[in-house]
Order: C-alpha cells, then structure tokens, then sequence
C-alpha cells in the first residue's frame, strides 16, 4: 500500500474521529437526561482504540485490494520482482568477480599468467585475407564441378 494512501486514511479516520467527539459534546450538552442515565450515555473513544480501529480499516482496504486484484496484475508484479532480484543478484556478482586494472600486486601476477597475444600486423591480416577468398573460391569450383557431372 502506498504511503500516500496511508497518511489519506490516517486523516480521514482523524477527522471522522474529531467530528464524532463534537457531535459527542454537543449532544451532551443538550441533554442532561443522557448524563445522567447510563444506559444511553456514549462511551468516550480512548486513543489505542482509534488507532486500532484505523488498522483494522486499512487491512479491510488491503484485503479488498488483494481480492480486486487481477491475477495478470499480480504475475506481471511477481515476474518483475524476480526479474529485479536476478539483475541484484548479476551485479553483486560482477562487483565480487570484476576484473578492474588496478596497480597491485595480484593484478600484476594475474596479468603475467595470461598469455602473450600477438599484436595486429596489416601485412599478415592481408595474406589471410586472400588465403579465405581463394580457398572460397576452391569450394565453390568444387561444388561446380560436382554439378557438371551429374
């Protein structure tokens, strides 16, 4: 339930509570005969009871909101609540395993384990480049030579 709700419940039942007590005091002091007899008297409200006929209200809207509820509503919610969870879940575990360049001895042993990788030579890219093409165009003639003889 939003909070927004909550506080307009809240001064809606506080209101509603202060009107009561001023129709209390103006009804009794109309009439002397209710101060007098018991039986009619009105019972003043004592605070733990407002507050706990105020919770009692918001449960009541609460279950009326869950039973209201589609159930589309309630499986988009729980879908996207786990979807949450899961992308929580992804981040905490790339800030315990990230790999950050950092100026320590551990990176720089990790970095020493790795294997050397050869740097880009444009000469080298260019035979193998022109290695892919003609051996591409090899399977090609193959297959069209295949077709010929059938």
């Amino acid at each position: 339930m939003s909070s927004k709700l909550v506080k307009k419940l809240l001064n809606q039942t506080n209101t509603q509570l202060e009107s009561n007590n001023v129709a209390e005091y103006h009804s009794r002091s109309k009439s002397k005969r209710n101060l007098v007899g018991g039986a009619n008297a009105t019972q003043k409200i004592t605070r733990e009871e407002a507050v706990q006929g105020h919770i009692q209200s918001i449960l009541r809207l609460d279950n009326l909101v869950q039973e209201l509820t589609s159930a589309t509503a309630q499986k988009s919610f729980i879908r996207r609540s786990s979807d949450l969870k899961l992308q929580a879940k992804k981040q905490r575990r790339m800030k315990k395993s990230s790999v950050a360049a950092s100026n320590s001895r551990s990176s720089s042993s990790s970095f020493a384990q790795q294997h050397q990788q050869p740097t880009f030579n444009k000469e080298r890219e260019k035979r193998k480049k022109e290695e892919e093409y003609y051996s591409d165009i090899a399977r090609a003639l193959k297959k069209a030579k295949k077709r010929n003889k059938k």
